[in-house]
């Protein structure tokens, strides 16, 4: 498979912004990009678009099932919109679906595009896939901040500085569209797989995504094992998606 290091302006962020994509190689272009399911596969807080390519094996992921991988950067952003004046939610979901599929000929079919991340990426991967669940057959998170209670526990002096954004959902928690276990209510059809780690400080997050879940009815592949919130946990991970959507 090829990786790609592409930088591009954006107009929802207002400046350039990298993302690393994975496509196939000239030997494997058995058939053309826009007949190719695409993976959105997003970064945690601390990382950018490289993480996936260097922390894990997901470029031989890629070349196993034929799929693309496109890998964004959002920064410190919690996938929010409005953060510092960008729109970051906005680029995901809508800036950049756009722009793949007029410059790179990509399919934006539902059933041809997945998104998934790793904890903040997780939380992303899920709001978008269920806000929009039109654009996405599958969404999955990993480790992920699926649940705004949880954050507003972890509330401390350097939070409430650096994420004024997120502190503001925590008055209307039950409510808040920002808020991943809210959109289950909606009951979308999309197919949801949600991981966490057993030893994972955030695993309390997907324990209660799940519990209002199956409160509500909502079908979607929920697994605990032992792992910590780490690569090694991610790596596998990835893969197990990639599985559960694409078969």
């Amino acid at each position: 498979m090829a990786i790609v290091s592409l930088t591009t302006y954006s107009s929802k962020l207002k400046m350039n912004t990298l993302i690393t994509l994975i496509i196939p190689d000239s030997p494997n272009m058995d058939k053309p990009m826009s007949e190719r399911k695409v993976l959105w596969l997003l970064h945690g807080l601390s990382d950018n678009a490289t993480a996936w390519i260097v922390r894990t094996r997901i470029e031989m992921y890629a070349a196993k099932h034929g799929i693309i991988v496109i890998m964004p950067s959002f920064d410190r952003s919690f996938y929010f919109d409005d953060v510092n004046g960008m729109d970051y939610f906005s680029h995901l979901t809508q800036e950049l679906p756009e722009y793949f599929e007029k410059v790179f000929g990509l399919s934006r079919k539902k059933e041809d595009n997945f998104i998934a991340g790793l904890s903040m990426g997780g939380y992303g991967a899920l709001k978008a896939g269920l806000t929009y669940p039109e654009q996405y057959f599958a969404a999955a998170s990993f480790s992920g901040v699926i649940a705004l209670e949880v954050l507003a526990n972890f509330r401390d002096t350097q939070r409430e500085k650096e994420f004024p954004f997120i502190i503001e959902e925590f008055i209307n928690l039950k409510t808040s569209k920002n808020n991943p276990v809210n959109l289950l209510a909606l009951n979308k059809d999309i197919k949801l797989y949600v991981s966490c780690g057993l030893q994972d400080e955030l695993l309390s997050a997907s324990k209660i995504f799940e519990e209002r879940a199956k409160s509500l009815g909502v079908e979607a592949e929920f697994v605990y094992r032992n792992g910590g919130h780490d690569w090694f946990f991610w790596d596998e991970e990835i893969e197990n998606f990639l599985r559960f959507a694409l078969y």
